[in-house]
């Protein structure tokens, strides 16, 4: 075993022991209340940490998680608003030494924050996220001719109306059935008779154009006469900043960020600057390296699961033909060969190859989306797409999942319901190696994959870490 390996068993070892202390504490602490050397304190979930101060006294700090739900008077809306509190009071016993700087925001596993790191003590955070319900109404299927619609991040969201369309439709809506049938695309909503009966959401940031701006004036839709759509009220403050759905040549329809219930339009003659959002761990771009059979398109499902709101990905190109059951924008986007051929020779294929005569790959605009709705783009990467994505545009942190030695890794298999040869882990690990001498200069993190829980939660700690300590890129990502 590696001092690299050795290194990573006592860190998980050291994690799994204070797990189990942090444990026994809070059945001390439950003992203690039933025995009334406890006062009661608020049944709010909450999560704990401590540390002592200069004078030798300890400080306890209690996360408190709450969550409300209330309608907004002028929507109808109903938002569901979690609210997270720290609090500094006194305990009778140590904890967790934790050192460290503070994170800036919701750990990604949400159930437990990082060990080994402080949060510095804070009396109070910000709203943390906010989720918005959908809801149900009906209209008259020719409403739907004075909305525009596109598909973003796999929805049909509303991008503008026209001033005389259903009140009940809004700019930044997503269309998600019609009539109790769930939709997918513009033609789901075409030739519609009658009454029919939407179901709406306003749209996730990610899932609506990227196109943010900083204000710089103030504006309020109230005080403005001339304004179409009376109905949708929007003000908005220097400082603030909004996603932008359309424009014309007078207007544009937008919604505040700080809210997305406010949505409205815009004179565009107000002064704003064109902004981006940064992807909070400081990278544009996860590159997960591995030989097939490492599980790595494992490891990147999970990580989609757990936090969409932090990570996504792309669609790869085909031009094979679309197949029973697949749906465009999910599988693949099906495009012609020779389009895909004129996209190589432009230089705007991250990665591509061919199969049984058709070609596959994946294109650097989709990259780039991502990118711009604020997320890191996770790719299950073949070494050619480092060497396109190795640059400031992308910046991306490089992980490599390798198999454990092969004695190992076959003692491994032998427990698994089905097996693989010893050729094929041989083919495997060989692969994994040549891999890793190819981008030994751009691999940031390498993974052994003995257990893909363990993997999972290494590679999320190392996230995590990306957060709030000091990141080493080239100089030229910097220039």
């Amino acid at each position: 075993m590696s001092e690299e390996d050795e290194l990573a068993q006592l860190r998980s070892n050291a994690d799994n022991l204070s797990r189990c202390l942090h444990v026994l504490l809070e059945k001390i602490e439950h003992i203690e209340k039933k025995n009334g050397k406890e006062q009661d304190r608020d049944s709010t979930k909450s999560s704990e940490t401590s540390s002592t101060n200069k004078d030798g006294k300890e400080k306890f700090e209690q996360v408190e998680i709450e969550e409300k739900t209330e309608i907004d008077p002028k929507t109808g809306l109903k938002k569901r608003t979690i609210v997270t509190e720290r609090v500094l009071t006194t305990k009778t016993f140590h904890a967790l030494a934790l050192d460290g700087p503070s994170p800036t925001m919701t750990p990604i596993l949400r159930s437990s924050a990082p060990k080994n790191h402080n949060y510095a003590p804070i009396h109070q955070s910000a709203i943390l996220l906010q989720q918005y319900q959908s809801r149900n109404t009906s209209i008259d299927a020719g409403q739907l001719s004075l909305v525009e619609v596109e598909k973003h991040g796999g929805h049909l969201v509303v991008t503008k109306i026209n001033e005389k369309a259903n009140y009940d439709l809004k700019p930044g809506d997503i269309i998600t059935q019609v009539n109790g049938k769930d939709v997918f695309f513009r033609a789901d909503i075409e030739n519609l008779k009658g009454t029919i009966e939407l179901t709406l959401e306003p749209a996730a940031i990610h899932c609506a154009p990227p196109n943010f701006f900083r204000i710089q004036d103030n504006y309020s839709s109230r005080e403005d006469i001339d304004r179409p759509c009376l109905w949708l009220d929007l003000e908005v403050s220097p400082g603030d900043v909004i996603q932008v759905l359309s424009k014309d040549d007078k207007w544009m329809q937008a919604r505040k960020l700080g809210d997305l219930t406010q949505v409205g339009y815009l004179p565009v003659s107000i002064t704003m600057e064109k902004v981006s959002m940064l992807c909070p761990f400081g990278r544009r771009t996860l590159i997960l390296l591995g030989a097939v059979g490492t599980g790595r398109r494992d490891i990147k499902s999970m990580l989609l699961r757990l936090a969409p709101h932090y990570f996504s990905t792309v669609v790869p190109l085909t031009s094979r033909a679309q197949r029973p059951g697949e749906i465009e924008g999910r599988e693949y986007q099906f495009v012609r060969k020779e389009d895909i051929y004129q996209k190589i020779r432009e230089g705007g294929m991250v990665e591509w190859g061919e199969l049984d005569n058709q070609l596959y790959g994946t294109c650097a605009d989709s990259v780039r989306m991502e990118v711009r709705s604020g997320r890191m783009c996770v790719l299950d990467a073949a070494p050619q797409s480092v060497n396109y994505l190795y640059n400031a545009e992308f910046m991306p942190f490089v992980v490599h999942i390798v198999p454990p030695p092969i004695e190992e890794f076959t003692q491994l298999e032998a427990v698994r319901r089905t097996h693989r040869t010893q050729a094929q882990l041989q083919s495997i690990c060989d692969e994994s190696a040549k891999i890793g001498l190819e981008c030994k200069s751009k691999i940031h993190l390498t993974l052994v994959n003995r257990n893909v829980d363990v993997t999972f939660k290494r590679l999320v700690d190392s996230l995590e870490t990306l957060r709030y300590e000091t990141q080493w890129v080239p100089h030229s990502w910097m220039c």
